[in-house]
This record gives structure tokens, C-alpha cells and sequence, in this order.
């Protein structure tokens, strides 16, 4: 079960300076659908991180609220490339900057590339629900997003901003 809360992030300055702190934690990451439903998304994701590279398989599935299923696994470069894309899709690119938080909780900071270029995100997950409700988000956070945009929407292209805005 993967419990979160996502929010725009529209500071610069701050985005630079988190960038700057937490450059070890980066990872590369490109994310590619190969099916979803109004239940049910399936992707793959490469993930890259000091010259070393994982393949990842997900289905998430079955969103109530905050909460949502999700099965990962780890799969080989071979299975990955033989996954086909549903041709309807863009591939979402982005690094992922991790940024330790309160009740050793982490902020997942996303910087968005390719056609999001400009866009930032930042994700915490939680232990519950109570807990996501409960949390003093910080104050860096612009708008929250979570029933708004999810990254499976994201390449379907149906997030529209503008300098780094959600319109």
C-alpha cells in the first residue's frame, strides 16, 4: 500500500539550493505506461544512479483517497526492453532528489524534463493515512496536487502548466 501527498513546488531559489544539498541522492529516472485503466496503471521505470542502472516493473491499482495499491518488482534490463509502450503515451523523464523529513519521513524531490521541463514536484509517503493528514507540510510547498495529477495523467498529457505552473 503506498500512502502520499503531492505538491507543486514553484520556488526556484529553494529548488536550487535542495538541488545543491542533496545532488548525492539524485536518481534519473524515465518512466514508461504500458497500460492503464480508470483502476488500474502499469509502467516501467529505469532508474539510474552513480553509472548504476535498475529496471523496474509496476502495477498500481485499486486508489482510494491518499492510498493506492502497488506491486514493484526489479526485472532485467532484457524484460524491460521487451515491455512494450502504449503508443498513446509520453514518457515522463525526471531526477529525484531525496530530502529527509520530519518522523523519519522523506520528501521525494521530482525535477521534471522532456516535455515537463520546468516542473517541479515534491512527494512524501507515509505510514497512514492519519499520519499524511497530520503532517506540517512545509512551507516551500506551493499547492497540492494529489487528486489532481498523477504522473499516469502526466503521459496521457493531461497536465497543462506554464512556467512551471499547474493551469
Amino acid at each position: 500500500m503506498e500512502i502520499e501527498r503531492k505538491f507543486l513546488v514553484k520556488n526556484k531559489e529553494k529548488v536550487k539550493q535542495l538541488i545543491e544539498e542533496y545532488r548525492d541522492t539524485k536518481k534519473s529516472i524515465t518512466q514508461d505506461y504500458i497500460y492503464s485503466d480508470k483502476l488500474t496503471a502499469i509502467r516501467k521505470r529505469k532508474i539510474e544512479k552513480n553509472s548504476q542502472v535498475k529496471y523496474i516493473y509496476t502495477v498500481k491499482t485499486g486508489r482510494k483517497g491518499l492510498s493506492v495499491n502497488e506491486f514493484e518488482e526489479e526485472i532485467s534490463e532484457d524484460l524491460y526492453n521487451s515491455l512494450e509502450l502504449n503508443p498513446n503515451r509520453i514518457s515522463i523523464i525526471k531526477d529525484r532528489y531525496v530530502i529527509p523529513y520530519v518522523e523519519g519521513l522523506k520528501i521525494e524531490l521530482d525535477v521534471f524534463h522532456g516535455n515537463y521541463e520546468g516542473v517541479v514536484f515534491a512527494e512524501i509517503e507515509f505510514k497512514s493515512e492519519d499520519q499524511a493528514k497530520s503532517i506540517h507540510m512545509p512551507d516551500w510547498f506551493y499547492k497540492e496536487i494529489t487528486d489532481e495529477v498523477t504522473n499516469d495523467k502526466m503521459s496521457k498529457g493531461e497536465f497543462k502548466y506554464m512556467d512551471g505552473l499547474m493551469l
